[in-house]
């Protein structure tokens, strides 16, 4: 078994240790530039951004997560962010909200980005894939009245990529610049509740 094949079998083993999506992975991964679905099914390369950033989710560095004789993090050694999204888990690619989901896009967004610690940068591209269908398919988070005045900033710069089939892609950043509290995160989860 090569070194890459063990990675993705310990991080496979890990992420179902601690009952964890692949879209949930991305989630924690967001800001990072990298992609974790699609690597255990060998959909998507395994690149060394990943391997660097990927162990960081359990608080633990790339070289402890690849020794042989490395377990399962305790709860309390876990970083902040994962015990938050484990603790409270949003709605995610996996599951369909149907249209219902268009009228409340800002409350699954801050659901989405609650975890995130201020100072944290992100793409829309990479948020946008980890919401729930029909929110994946490509819409605008950036909102200056509702939930979501305030919550991040739109960056005056920009990421560009390819994407699957080859196109170059601007993407737009987004900064964090204000913790999510309680209040704003409660009143996402009553406006789900209700509709």
């Amino acid at each position: 078994m090569s070194n890459e094949e063990k990675f993705v079998a310990k991080s496979k083993m890990f992420r179902l240790h601690f009952q964890l999506t692949e879209d949930e992975i991305d989630l924690l991964l967001l800001g990072k530039n990298v992609v974790y679905k699609g690597v255990e099914s060998n959909d998507r390369e395994l690149t060394l951004q990943l391997i660097e950033a990927y162990p960081l989710i359990y608080g633990l560095d790339r070289y402890k997560f690849q020794k042989d004789e490395t377990t399962y993090p305790l709860w309390d050694d876990l970083p902040e962010a994962t015990k938050k999204l484990i603790e409270d888990r949003p709605y995610t690619a996996a599951d369909n909200v149907g249209e219902a989901g268009l009228t409340n896009t800002a409350s699954y967004v801050i659901l989405a980005i609650k975890h995130l610690e201020i100072g944290t940068i992100f793409s829309e591209s990479e948020l946008t894939r980890c919401l729930p269908s029909p929110l994946n398919q490509g819409i605008t988070i950036y909102q200056v009245s509702g939930m979501l005045k305030g919550a991040f900033k739109k960056l005056r710069k920009s990421r560009k990529f390819k994407n699957e089939k080859g196109e170059d892609v601007i993407d737009a950043l987004y900064l964090i610049h204000k913790a999510m509290d309680e209040r704003l995160i409660g009143k996402a989860k009553r406006k789900l509740e209700r509709d």
